[in-house]
């Protein structure tokens, strides 16, 4: 039987920390303590593990944890249209998860922990790691760690999920993608380049717009990138190779500039260590 990491014990801390209100947008004046005392790793059996390589399988079971930016236009939608193109012979099933948004938070909902050891999955992308937009502040990450390790002990395969940058923000982006991958050297896992193919296409095509009117969340082309670059993470095969897809209501040639541009981001930045 896996031990569990006491959750209980985790808000604990937090809220003696002072920062269980911490979010990406509303940030305390003084600097959040990087040093969080958390209970062994040895905890979660898939601490410290290495990443579960399922893209060989005859059955996709993605869940997506997070806020906002997982739920806008449709993502797991439109995940699940490119694996059932690229890989018609798989069945596919893509989930969003209920609960809390941030994954801190998760640690306290009533939804998220039961819906990972209680259902078989091959993949979860996990996005909500608490950020500074200001980049003046720090934020855990022990939350995330811990998610990712229970996602490996149930050998599936995850994904971090590093928001794009805000319109105009660009910086931002790089520091969002490399916040994830010091994540990663602590506890492997897959890190989707989501923000560097988002810069990518700004400097290639500028005039494509990729964020909705409010700067911040992805429109339909800005989704349909991210949703190549996942369907490339979790299957291996180029998104470059995808066929255009009618049901998804993209231009022709901008699908075809999408798929280029998650293929040629992958190629420089892998996602996974395998």
């Amino acid at each position: 039987m896996m031990q569990r990491l006491s959750r209980l014990n985790y808000l604990v801390l937090l809220v003696s920390l002072g920062i269980a209100g911490c979010n990406a947008s509303s940030e305390q004046a003084v600097e959040v303590p990087t040093a969080v005392i958390l209970p062994p790793k040895s905890a979660v059996e898939g601490a410290g593990q290495p990443v579960p390589d399922n893209r060989t399988v005859n059955e996709f079971r993605v869940a997506l944890l997070g806020n906002s930016h997982v739920h806008v236009n449709n993502l797991a939608g439109q995940l699940q249209q490119l694996l059932q193109v690229g890989r018609p012979q798989a069945a596919v099933h893509t989930y969003v998860a209920g609960g809390a948004g941030f994954l801190d938070e998760r640690l306290t909902d009533s939804e998220t922990e039961s819906l990972l050891v209680t259902q078989s999955w091959s993949h979860v992308i996990v996005q909500g790691q608490k950020y500074s937009t200001s980049g003046l502040v720090t934020h855990p990450t022990d939350a995330a760690k811990y998610w990712l390790a229970l996602i490996k002990s149930r050998q599936a395969t995850p994904i971090l999920f590093p928001e794009h940058a805000r319109y105009g923000n660009n910086e931002e982006g790089n520091r969002v993608y490399m916040l994830h991958r010091s994540i990663a050297e602590e506890e492997a896992t897959c890190v989707a380049p989501v923000p560097l193919a988002w810069y990518a296409s700004l400097r290639q095509q500028p005039e494509l717009r990729l964020h909705m009117a409010d700067g911040n969340h992805a429109n339909l082309e800005g989704t349909l990138l991210s949703a190549m670059i996942f369907f490339e993470a979790i299957t291996g095969d180029p998104a470059d190779q995808l066929p255009y897809v009618s049901a998804i209501p993209v231009s022709r040639a901008n699908q075809q500039h999408l798929r280029q541009l998650a293929s040629a981001t992958l190629q420089q930045y892998p996602a996974c260590p395998f």
